[in-house]
């Protein structure tokens, strides 16, 4: 950065804390990255790298003692590319295990011959790195380069209470890109150009960055400093620095969840498509933030038009729940569709990564590596080929959440330069958890609604036996009036975009509720509830606790189970179903409640229109909760007419 930059008031030394937040974000930015520009005109180089994952992957047997090995290695290897650009006045905007991306205003009329330049010497920097012994081999690393020249915008996600995100894109850098892919490695492209070759004898004189950080805030006020810079850094760290700004950050393997979402079609040069963006990133840093995880990187790939954003759970904050906080976020996410009506791609691969802070005193970045983060982007990519909405998830994730969660059947997916395809189940749902009627009053606003204020003997002497309506609270009366009358009762709760996968999805949680299961009941107390229940209400069904374990989420799911349940089994198990809850009801009276019924799939229903026929003559009230004029349940309601 030009020491001559408008807008800053040199000062001798700045705060240690200042220099530290300093170090992560890009000078560009700098005194006040919320008030600094979007577009900025120059050259970037973009600098590929190779080798580190695998090398990542072999230091990671060592623990402790590999981690800092990485790190030192990481550091002696950009260490010197970094200086490089910031004595010939440049800058860098991104870096992590992979490569870097720096700029270089366009100050100079053959500014861009000038970047070539840095471009070979840092290129040739990189070929004087020797390889790297471990217990498994020697681990060499391979570079190239492309230059791009035009405008650099930086768009800025998020607010400051959140955290902000750059995202970093503009046609100097899709050039730079582009080109860098054309390269071989040990060379570096230009622009519509071949390999760049020397000009002159390198010899020129840039505006180099100030090698101490020393940067221009004047006398502010620490405080208001750091409330400017903190946002734009990890929450945890600058939390640490905040406390103890040279606080070593020391570098870590650590079993990583990795999340990759892909938003499709979603071109960041089209009116519009930036608030998409915006929104979508605000959704998600929410859901993040309360689930100990981060948005750790965010690119726009210009050649498909798509946003790729990388999730992590457990890399800064350590969790037993990174799995499930993992498949909680991507479930809440996955139906927000982009302008162009297209689903995210989305996909979820665990694995032991390096993290840890790499770069030089005044420029440094948090990184995530691995060869899983690799496999996660590339799952995302070619998860859609195996149909719309696919969410894979590998296999060591599936163990970590038990049976909290409900997975398809394993799929094969090709990914590239892999020799065997890679087995996967793709995540369907969240498993529901049982509701019985006592915490379904706890869970809905009270409504004071009269119009089921009637006693539970007079509506089970009606012939109206399903009631609907458009709020779950206005059922709160009759359940509390039925559990008043010494009734029992559970609720289901329909999931949108589960139907076509996930038959009986409401149903499970239902039963769940009605066979008295609760979260904090060990396996052992679940199975033995349930086994008490069949002998008790339902002998006959005594065969199938197997089935019906799978149901609930006791037992793990045979392939395909629940496409068999929804398919050629179903009568059978609407039987089963239906002896259960008649058996129940011989006992106690049943108030059962189905929410949100357009969301409903065709084999609940199904099941429903059975239940209300086949038990006509039992104690059994139906009240189902649905948007008024839902072509769906009104379908529903006239095949129980």
């Amino acid at each position: 950065m030009s020491t001559n930059a408008p807008g800053f008031k040199p000062v001798a030394t700045a705060s240690l804390l200042t220099e530290r937040l300093a170090a992560f974000i890009p000078p560009l930015l700098l005194p006040d990255p919320a008030a600094a520009g979007t577009s900025f005109e120059g050259v970037i180089l973009a600098v590929e790298v190779e080798g580190f994952s695998a090398l990542a992957e072999s230091l990671a047997r060592l623990g402790r003692e590999g981690a800092e090995t990485l790190g030192r290695t990481l550091n002696h290897y950009f260490s010197p590319l970094i200086e490089i650009i910031n004595r010939e006045g440049g800058q860098v905007i991104t870096l992590d295990g992979s490569g870097l991306q720096a700029f270089f205003s366009a100050n100079e009329p053959d500014q861009f011959s000038r970047t070539a330049t840095v471009a070979l010497e840092i290129l040739d920097q990189a070929a004087t790195f020797h390889p790297v012994q471990t217990p498994e081999g020697r681990y060499s690393f391979g570079m190239r380069a492309g230059l791009g020249q035009g405008k650099l915008i930086i768009v800025q996600l998020g607010d400051t209470t959140g955290g902000m995100a750059l995202v970093v894109m503009g046609e100097a850098v899709d050039q730079a890109r582009q080109a860098a892919a054309q390269a071989a490695w040990g060379e570096a492209f230009g622009w519509l150009g071949g390999p760049l070759k020397p000009a002159g004898q390198n010899e020129f004189s840039g505006r180099p960055i100030n090698p101490n950080l020393t940067f221009y805030f004047g006398d502010e006020d620490q405080t208001s400093i750091y409330s400017r810079l903190a946002p734009y850094i990890p929450r945890s760290l600058a939390h640490k620095f905040k406390v103890t700004p040279d606080l070593p950050v020391h570098p870590e393997f650590r079993r990583v969840v990795n999340v990759f979402i892909i938003l499709p079609e979603l071109d960041l040069t089209r009116q519009g498509n930036l608030s998409v963006l915006q929104d979508f990133y605000g959704t998600l840093q929410r859901v993040c933030n309360g689930l100990d995880g981060r948005v750790h990187q965010i690119t726009a790939n210009p050649e498909d038009n798509s946003v790729y954003l990388h999730l992590t759970f457990g890399a800064l904050i350590t969790s037993s729940e990174d799995a499930e906080n993992a498949l909680r976020a991507i479930l809440s996410v996955r139906d927000l569709a982009g302008p162009s009506g297209a689903l995210p791609a989305i996909s979820i691969a665990s694995g032991t990564v390096f993290t840890g802070v790499i770069g030089t005193p005044t420029c440094q970045r948090y990184t995530v590596l691995g060869e899983v983060v690799k496999l996660s982007c590339q799952l995302a990519k070619a998860g859609p080929e195996n149909g719309p909405g696919i969410l894979p998830v590998d296999r060591y994730t599936r163990e970590r959440v038990g049976l909290s969660y409900i997975f398809g059947d394993e799929i094969s997916i090709k990914i590239p330069d892999q020799a065997a395809p890679v087995r996967v189940r793709p995540l369907l749902a969240r498993r529901p958890q049982p509701c019985n009627l006592a915490s379904y009053l706890k869970e809905v606003a009270f409504n004071n609604n009269a119009e089921f204020s009637g006693l539970p003997e007079k509506l089970l002497a009606g012939e109206k036996r399903v009631f609907v309506q458009s709020e779950a609270g206005r059922f709160y009366p009759l359940a509390q009036d039925w559990l008043k009358w010494g009734g029992i009762g559970a609720v289901g709760k329909c999931q949108p975009n589960a139907a076509s996968n996930v038959p009986y999805l409401a149903w499970s949680g239902l039963v769940s509720g009605l066979i008295g299961l609760n979260e904090t009941d060990s396996r052992t107390e679940k199975s033995a509830k349930l086994a008490q229940v069949i002998s008790r209400y339902s002998p006959d069904s005594a065969r199938f606790t197997g089935v019906l374990g799978q149901f609930v989420g006791l037992l793990p799911e045979q392939p395909g189970f629940h496409s068999q349940l929804g398919g050629p089994l179903r009568e059978e198990f609407a039987k089963i179903i239906i002896d259960l809850l008649r058996g129940l009801a011989q006992a106690k009276p049943l108030l059962i409640l189905i929410n949100n019924m357009q969301w409903s799939d065709e084999p609940s229903r199904y099941l429903l229109e059975q239940a209300t026929r086949e038990l006509a003559d039992a104690p059994v009230i139906f009240g189902l909760t649905s948007q008024r004029g839902n072509p769906v349940v009104d379908a529903c309601l006239d095949a129980l007419a």
